[in-house]
């Protein structure tokens, strides 16, 4: 058959995500900080939207406040300059540091050996280490190494001690990790009580001394609902005023500057459907989060009356399917978000966690307690009873919690917690 080309009409059914849509959706996912931000800009940008002040607001306008007051912190960059510009060095070598302190990595690392660096700049080879010289003369000490050793070697340099223990820690800070204190004693030949010393001041050093310098980039995670008791039983869930702007359209404002002008007049038409598609997007915001934390205290009541051992496990999906929610829209509500209750200020995601069958009832418990209690057995263990993993499980068993070996291993993992050999190393007198 010899094809040949056409026309064909054909029907078909598709979702189209329309601006509105988009601009909600985009909203929902805001944290409370980003939402503050997007509202001031379209402030600045619409003369047809209001904020409306509100009385149950005085934690947010504090905050304001304090950021528009409150001097901006200096960048890393900024206060290493600072340092190098009161140091008594040639000219050359102090701009050379000065660029190369705006260089450095998140940790406070040159990224680029000197060879390369001169190579970049088109510099001499001894201009650039004079440079780095004068950069690593900086606080803290360790600033301008070209990586981890050479970072620690800077510190011990500073604490006065001798090449050989710098030598010593330097190329064994794996056997240090893993407090393998006979391999270190073959390999360095040193007595146990200077190998103690050693351990004691490689503890004292910072890998990262930098993080001291830095500033602060977290803007803080305010509350967007409040749990409270009730004297009559019961908590009640609201939403702070302060997060959710109260936004409305300066009627008074559009009905004074109606112009025949085709141009004003479609701006103005505009404005006004850009400001209504706002305030229904940050409407829509407020009552999703209102009903996922009502769901949650609905759930979680026993945590909120009796404390942290009582978490109930819960998913996403759970909440999605209670509320008539699609499970997309109740991750990006609880993005980002959080609630304060009488027990502190916790992130909505706190309260998602993963379940573990119970010997014992049909109740199921949550992982996270169960992670509370693997930290509580290993943190009350004598130094000649470690408890092994295998241990923990049986033990955890016992009391009714259907848990593998393996999970119990994981778990630990993620709380940071050394294995049974490590433990037991590291609590063994030298």
């Amino acid at each position: 058959m010899a094809m040949k080309p056409g026309l064909r009409v054909s029907q078909t059914q598709r979702l189209a995500l329309t601006p509105a849509l988009r601009q909600s959706i985009g909203i929902l996912g805001l944290s409370a900080n980003e939402l503050s931000e997007l509202v001031a800009v379209e402030l600045e940008q619409n003369p047809l939207l209001l904020l409306e002040t509100d009385h149950r607001a005085p934690m947010r306008a504090d905050y304001r406040h304090a950021l528009e007051n409150v001097a901006q912190e200096r960048t890393l960059a900024e206060k290493l300059k600072q340092q190098i510009s009161v140091m008594a060095a040639p000219k050359n070598v102090s701009l050379v540091a000065n660029f190369l302190a705006g260089d450095l990595t998140d940790q406070g690392f040159l990224p680029d050996s000197d060879a390369a660096i001169a190579k970049t700049l088109s510099l001499d080879l001894e201009l650039v280490q004079q440079a780095i010289s004068l950069l690593q003369a900086c606080e803290p000490t360790g600033v301008g190494a070209r990586d981890l050793s050479e970072c620690l070697g800077l510190q011990l340099v500073a604490k006065g001690e001798s090449d050989l223990a710098q030598k010593v820690i330097v190329e064994n800070l794996s056997d240090f990790a893993r407090n393998d204190w006979t391999s270190l004693k073959r390999k360095s030949g040193l007595k146990k009580v200077e190998l103690q010393r050693l351990a004691e001041i490689l503890q004292s050093l910072n890998p990262f001394p930098v993080s001291a310098l830095a500033p602060n980039t977290n803007p803080g995670l305010f509350p967007d609902v409040s749990v409270a008791p009730l004297t009559e039983g019961g908590y009640a869930v609201e939403l702070i005023g302060s997060v959710a702007p109260s936004l409305r359209v300066d009627q008074n404002l559009l009905d004074s500057t109606q112009s025949s002008d085709p141009a004003s007049t479609g701006y103005l038409r505009d404005q006004t459907v850009r400001a209504n598609s706002l305030i229904r997007a940050i409407e829509a915001r407020s009552k999703t989060i209102l009903r996922i934390s009502q769901e949650i205290v609905v759930k979680q009541h026993a945590f909120f009356a009796l404390g942290h051992s009582h978490l109930l496990p819960q998913t996403q999906a759970e909440i999605a399917s209670a509320l008539d929610l699609h499970p997309s829209t109740v991750t990006r509500a609880v993005a980002n978000k959080a609630l304060v209750c009488p027990l502190g200020v916790f992130e909505l995601k706190f309260f998602f966690t993963s379940s573990l069958n119970s010997l014992t009832s049909d109740a199921a418990r949550s992982a996270y307690v169960v992670q509370q209690e693997i930290r509580k057995m290993i943190t009350t263990e004598s130094a000649t009873e470690i408890l092994s993993d295998d241990q923990i499980a049986t033990s955890l068993r016992q009391s009714g919690v259907d848990i593998a070996r393996r999970t119990v291993a994981k778990y630990r993992q993620c709380l940071n917690i050394p294995s049974s050999v490590q433990r037991r190393r590291s609590k063994r007198v030298l």
